[in-house]
């Protein structure tokens, strides 16, 4: 698929952070929308499931947390990667970010060669194993890849994208230690992703599915524990 194909909304109050993303984005060759308004955005979202969104954080409005949170719950744009942008640099809004949806967190000023690379990586499909209808049942969990769902004992866990492949991956060779390198290719599709992101994601998952689950194997990464 070309790059012409490749259809991208970018939903920001402010036009010269639009302008910036725009150009870089149309010089690439992809197919760009953008929008002032959330509600606006969220309607044209809805109507053309684009491939990626690229959403500001602090929008009027429903901001980018609630932005993302409504789009998550429409299953006819499941496939499309939600990435919210700001120039809060903090744990708190990127946990907010990954626990409402978003498949990544851009810090601003975001420099054209790495919001082309991000994008590539992005809009990469997840090359791992949660693609096919498999079904996965472990220590009380039962993982749908098929349809996105997670159970624990009976009991529907509603997870965010990343959290769910996160879990898929673990659980495809339990046991099996996956070094972060291996985590942030294998979900997130690129390498160069900080450790505290990874670590973000499973500490959400252990407050979800709750301890005994996922074990940290100190300096190298993680395995779904025996």
């Amino acid at each position: 698929m070309g790059n012409a194909a490749i259809n991208i909304i970018i939903i920001d109050k402010d036009e010269e952070v639009i302008n910036l993303l725009k150009t870089t984005l149309e010089t690439e060759g992809y197919a760009v929308t953008v929008f002032n308004d959330s509600q606006e955005g969220l309607k044209a979202i809805i109507e053309t499931n684009p491939h990626l969104v690229l959403i500001e954080l602090k929008m009027q409005g429903l901001d980018g947390i609630e932005l993302c949170t409504e789009l998550r719950t429409i299953e006819k744009i499941n496939n499309t990667r939600i990435v919210l942008y700001s120039e809060i640099n903090e744990d708190n809004a990127q946990v907010a970010a990954f626990n409402a949806g978003a498949d990544g967190y851009m810090v601003k000023p975001i420099k054209p060669r790495v919001l082309i690379s991000r994008v590539r990586a992005y809009l990469r499909r997840f090359s791992g194993q949660t693609e096919g209808g498999e079904k996965i049942k472990y220590k009380g969990l039962r993982i749908d890849r098929e349809r996105y769902l997670i159970f624990k004992d009976d009991n529907e866990i509603i997870l965010p994208k990343k959290e769910f492949e996160l879990l898929s991956l673990l659980s495809s060779i339990p046991k099996k230690v996956f070094t972060r390198k291996e985590i942030a290719k294998q979900v997130w599709g690129y390498e160069v992703i900080t450790n505290r992101t990874i670590d973000v994601h499973v500490r959400m998952l252990r407050m979800k599915l709750g301890e005994g689950y996922i074990k940290t194997i100190k300096g190298v990464g993680y395995s779904l524990e025996v």
